[in-house]
């Protein structure tokens, strides 16, 4: 309204005096209205109008000569200040640094603005990490976009000037296994990456799983820094990365659980951690039973076979501990056993029913541990019977080998007496008989 109340003053004062010059300056000053008018137009169609921007606490001025410095992986304090140019829904703004192997980016949830208020909207931005950057120093542009539904998109960049560290190392891959049986041993593939500015020399890694006290280190050699071919070339032919197989022991008795490799790279001048988790299982086991329940009498003895199975690709030990039962006297042929993998082996158990043994049923149980712990139990049934009941049996047998005894003894002496009696009998003379003559 200002400008339309100016424009006609101006204009009725120059029409009154209708000069040459005076219609020079006249068009010259309308068409700087005009500029002033369009400018003003557009700067009101936007929704907002973005006035400072602050990254790490410095501002960028209004040329677009600032250039923020920043390190790799480092988290700045980012902060967007903007006045409203009419009320707004669903507004959101968002700083974002794109193009990368990684894009960062933060965002605000929707809000609304209100004609002529100023806002500041702060955010954390971690800054592109070293495998990012091809060089040893990058310029990257911070984007800040302010949106709303229906509305144009407000968008500006700042320039970011990235650096490498001068000494850093980055761990680029840990492949190992999600999951180990307790006794194995686990491998771990490292590869290791020099992402500085300078050379490092005699980097080591060192894996471990603390909970189960294992901890293995393994030697790395010097690694170049990355940047440049030339530097490579001076360095001996040195690489940037390493890769190396190291081997971790899990303890037999180790709990089934989940637990935290937890790899170091370092040397003299740096260092870095990561982490990966790792489910330890209990062995597996089997056991098999040939027989189980017998009958015996008191006094008796009878034997149980026990089979160990072991389907693990390792050997696995097993001990055998029988459970005290009242009146029976349980002997395990092979109280440590162990077996190959793959295989099976059979143990016996002796059980003896003594005197003081009750009659009925007793269930007699046998515990198969292994190194992680209790794996299973065996039972078997063994049935108790009275002595009398088996007694006879064996009293008519003895008496049955005695009666034969006897009589094939008085059968001896009845053929011994005949024998005798032949042997002492005295032949009859025989009679001689002449030769008869009739004549």
């Amino acid at each position: 309204m200002f400008i339309k109340y100016f424009t006609m003053i101006i204009l009725t004062k120059f029409t009154q005096k209708p000069k040459m010059k005076n219609k020079a300056i006249l068009v010259s000053f309308i068409a700087l209205l005009a500029i002033a008018f369009v400018l003003t137009t557009v700067m009101a169609s936007n929704m907002v109008s973005i006035s400072e921007v602050r990254v790490n606490g410095i501002a960028y001025d209004n040329e677009g000569s600032t250039i923020v410095a920043g390190e790799v992986s480092d988290t700045v304090p980012v902060e967007v200040e903007f006045t409203a140019n009419r009320d707004v829904e669903d507004v959101r703004v968002r700083v974002s640094i794109e193009g990368y192997k990684e894009d960062v980016y933060e965002s605000t949830p929707r809000f609304l603005i209100v004609n002529g208020s100023k806002y500041v909207k702060r955010f954390a931005l971690k800054l592109p990490s070293g495998m990012d950057l091809d060089e040893l120093t990058e310029q990257l542009n911070l984007n800040v976009r302010i949106t709303a539904k229906d509305e144009d998109d407000v968008e500006e960049d700042y320039a970011i000037e990235m650096q490498k560290d001068l000494y850093s190392l980055n761990i680029l891959s840990i492949d190992a296994p999600n999951k180990a049986v307790a006794g194995n041993t686990i491998a771990l593939d490292v590869v290791l990456e020099n992402n500085g500015n300078s050379r490092l020399d005699n980097t080591y890694v060192k894996a471990s799983i603390p909970e189960l006290g294992v901890e293995r280190t393994v030697y790395f050699g010097d690694l170049s820094p990355k940047y440049s071919t030339e530097y490579e070339e001076s360095y001996d032919d040195i690489r940037d990365t390493n890769n190396k197989v190291m081997y971790l022991s899990l303890p037999r008795n180790a709990v089934p659980g989940t637990y935290n490799i937890q790899v170091e790279a370092y040397n003299y001048d740096t260092s870095v951690v990561a982490k990966q988790k790792l489910v330890v299982e209990g062995v597996s086991s089997g056991i098999l039973s040939a027989s189980t329940s017998r009958t015996v009498s008191v006094g008796e003895e009878t034997t149980f076979d026990v089979v160990l199975v072991n389907p693990n690709d390792r050997m696995v030990v097993y001990s055998l501990t029988p459970s005290q039962s009242t009146g029976l006297i349980i002997d395990v042929s092979e109280p440590v056993v162990t077996v190959a993998a793959d295989s099976s082996r059979t143990v016996q158990v002796k059980v003896k029913a003594t005197e003081s043994a009750t009659e009925g049923t007793h269930v007699v149980t046998v515990n198969v541990n292994t190194e992680s712990g209790l794996e299973r139990k065996a039972d078997f049934t063994l049935n108790v019977e009275k002595a009398s009941t088996s007694t006879p049996i064996v009293k008519t047998g003895s008496d049955t080998v005695l009666i034969l005894t006897v009589i094939l003894v008085i059968i001896f002496v009845v053929l011994l007496i005949v024998l005798i009696v032949l042997l002492t009998k005295r032949p009859a003379e025989t009679e001689e008989f002449g030769e008869t003559s009739y004549y």
